[in-house]
């Protein structure tokens, strides 16, 4: 890892300044720590910047934690934490970005990128800072995956992906086999007994596996990643066809069966009941999310363990899904740059920081950070194991408009209706082709 540049020194009868970065908050939380002893000849002039997040508590106590490590190391630098849960997290970054207010230091998701930032202007050029961050801690593709134009625009914190993690003990028991193909996944169905199914997918997981099927029959990215649609109406229909297949087949759960429960296609996995008890027997989940669902599992005396990514013999491509799970960005605006740099190569590269945050964005990607966490035993289990197999499988170029929300309504609405029985796969297809046609007009203008 690189040396860290050093922060510019004020001279000036030696009295610090109290310095602020780009916008103000009335409802921020300012983290603390004890000052240690600056040189007696100089003195480094004092910055505050804000730093905003959305997590669980165990993300927020590990950020927490960070922060108060950073600004011992460097005590002219104050952090503001203004950290939230996600429900509402997106509106109000539109609205502070918007209006001018966003804080310094940003976590963003990937799919942000072409709402805030569609020419690669939106946010700070990290190029720029190349030092202070630290760089050549990264690959060259996972710093392509947050750039624009040229420009990165944001660093990921972690990669993360969709595979197929099941539940081994109701497997064991109904004599079903951890499946390595599609078709493996359709006849464990017939293992299983009447109200149990192989996997429990929502609204939109149906979309996500039916996709995957169709991109590795077809070898096409459904989107390219400037957001058009690269799926013709027939591909679609591939997709929704392989759902319907599923649906007939009880390999998954119709959205009802999860509404019935309280979900609504829409709560936690680890939520559910019949995933608790075992009824619903497995799910194609994000690798930085799983062991939120793993855990009650565990805790059920039952095993879930990693299947990979289904794929038939005739598959052109893996289709595998790997992103960013967040990524961190500076203010285009802000008015200490590199000192904001200097925080984010802390948490993501220094060993204290790394330490202090742990994987509670996930595995990191940082070369120096998977070093720092595998010396403290902290990088293993399904987490890995899934990144793992989507890394030695690579897929289509995945567009970051894949989740634009107004994208996914239309995924929901057209898997909810094959689901109620609502619309046939052709009625079905065609509708959401047009549909998908008219919302990438609008979002990428």
């Amino acid at each position: 890892m690189k040396k860290l540049v050093a922060l510019a020194l004020a001279a000036a009868l030696g009295i610090s300044t109290l310095l602020t970065g780009c916008g103000s908050s009335n409802n921020s939380t300012s983290q603390k720590s004890s000052s240690t002893k600056t040189s007696e000849s100089q003195t480094a002039k004092q910055v505050t910047l804000r730093f905003s997040w959305w997590g669980d508590d165990t993300r927020h106590q590990a950020t927490l934690n960070a922060i108060k490590l950073f600004e011992q190391k460097y005590p002219n630098i104050k952090i503001q934490a203004e950290y939230a849960g996600w429900d509402g997290y997106l509106d109000k970054q539109t609205t502070q970005m918007a209006g001018g207010t966003a804080a310094d230091i940003m976590q963003i998701n990937w799919n942000w990128l072409p709402l805030f930032s569609k020419d690669g202007n939106g946010f700070y050029d990290l190029n720029k800072l190349s030092s202070e961050l630290g760089l050549d801690n990264y690959s060259k593709d996972i710093l392509a995956t947050g750039t624009v134009n040229g420009k990165l625009n944001g660093i990921p914190a972690a990669m993360t992906g969709r595979v197929l993690y099941v539940n081994k003990t109701m497997y064991d028991k109904y004599g079903a086999t951890i499946p390595k193909t599609w078709d493996d996944l359709i006849n464990d169905a017939q293992k299983f007994p009447s109200g149990s199914y192989p996997i429990v997918t929502g609204s939109y997981d149906s979309w996500l596996i039916s996709m995957t099927y169709a991109e590795q029959v077809t070898g096409k990215p459904f989107l390219t990643t400037d957001g058009k649609l690269n799926f013709t109406q027939d591909d679609i229909k591939t997709a929704l066809s392989f759902y319907k297949t599923l649906l007939d087949k009880k390999v998954t759960t119709p959205i009802q069966a999860i509404a019935t429960e309280g979900g609504n296609g829409l709560a936690p996995i680890a939520q559910l009941p019949s995933f608790l008890n075992g009824k619903f027997a497995g799910l194609f989940e994000w690798t930085s999310a799983i062991s939120k669902e793993a855990t009650p599992i565990k805790q059920n005396n039952m095993e879930i363990v990693t299947a990979g990514l289904p794929m038939n013999s005739d598959a052109k491509t893996s289709a595998a899904i790997l992103k960013p799970s967040m990524l961190f960005a500076i203010n285009k605006d802000c008015k200490y740059p590199k000192e904001a740099a200097t925080f984010l190569n802390f948490i993501l590269n220094d060993p204290q920081g790394v330490e202090a945050m742990g994987t509670s964005r996930g595995i990191p990607v940082s070369k120096s950070a998977l070093e720092t966490l595998k010396k403290d035993g902290k990088v293993s289990g399904l987490e890995l194991e899934g990144l793992q197999i989507l890394e030695s499988n690579p897929g289509l170029p995945l567009s970051p408009y894949l989740e634009d929300p107004k994208l996914q309504q239309v995924y929901d609405q057209t898997i909810d209706k094959i689901s109620y029985n609502q619309q046939t796969v052709d009625q079905a297809a065609k509708e959401m082709y047009t549909n998908l046609q008219n919302v990438l007009s609008q979002i990428t203008k």
